[in-house]
């Protein structure tokens, strides 16, 4: 009882921090009003009945769950109560993406300790995504994995994105084309997950670009689709429009190979 006490009283205390950014200079006032956000239909979850009075109040936002969430197996909650609150992620998680706010998130800290600045932006598939960072000591950063895990893979669902895997970094660069057949290719990996490839010819090129994925060591290429624009600028230039639909390359020791029959090959440019 006294340690549930302990735990109680360290959440209201952080809850209170959390929504006074003038008493650190480490946030900005935008992260403190993402995180205390509360979506607009944010609605009760139902389903669940819960055994625990500790979660009276709903949560309802990125920093209440977060803060509850991380002291899941001290409060040793019924399975009913665990299922609730990661239900309750999933539904914060959905109810911002409905607001419009696309956001990932990210631990920082550790040994290195966390930077000025806890909020920035980046883009994937063409799409502008907030990277909220929740900072860490060396200790206690597993207090928070299974609450990234589960909000990120929700958020990345929502998007239509590919998580990144392990193996994500390894595609970013420039490849060229190697042997007779494939002189003139030239295909770049963005880190934003789209891509641009020429075959270049003599007095005009093939060009295609889209967005691209990986699973494992395998790249998927997937053309955007053209609008009327896109298309007229196309016919009255000397490029020639080709079209990737899930075309598939596997990538090992820094070359790619055109799987299903496909003949080209194109190798890494270290730059």
């Amino acid at each position: 009882m006294r340690k549930t006490i302990f735990i109680l009283n360290f959440i209201f205390s952080t809850l209170i921090f959390a929504q006074n950014p003038e008493s650190s200079t480490l946030y900005e006032k935008e992260y403190y009003d993402l995180i205390n956000y509360i979506p607009k239909n944010l609605k009760a979850d139902t389903v669940h009945k819960l055994e625990s009075p500790i979660f009276e109040g709903g949560l309802n936002t990125i920093g209440i769950l977060k803060i509850y969430n991380g002291f899941i197996e001290d409060f040793k909650l019924s399975n009913n109560d665990k299922k609730w609150l990661e239900n309750r992620i999933d539904q914060i998680a959905t109810e911002l993406f409905i607001d419009g706010k696309r956001i990932l998130i990210s631990a920082v800290g550790g040994y290195s300790g966390c930077p000025d600045k806890m909020i920035d932006t980046f883009r994937l598939k063409g799409i502008e995504i907030t990277n909220l960072k929740f900072c860490h000591t060396c200790t206690d950063s597993y207090r928070d994995e299974n609450f990234i895990e589960r909000f990120n893979n929700k958020m990345y669902s929502l998007m239509g994105i590919e998580p990144p895997n392990g193996k994500t970094h390894r595609f970013y660069g420039k490849f060229i084309g190697y042997g007779k057949s494939n002189s003139g290719i030239e295909l770049i990996l963005a880190e934003d997950r789209t891509f641009k490839f020429w075959k270049r010819k003599r007095h005009c090129s093939d060009f295609t670009e889209g967005f691209w994925k990986n699973r494992n060591d395998t790249l998927i290429l997937s053309s955007k689709t053209l609008t009327r624009n896109d298309s007229l600028t196309f016919a009255l230039s000397s490029s020639k429009w080709i079209d990737f639909n899930d075309l598939q390359f596997r990538l090992k020791k820094e070359k790619l190979t055109e799987l299903d029959n496909g003949k080209r090959k194109l190798k890494k440019i270290v730059q």
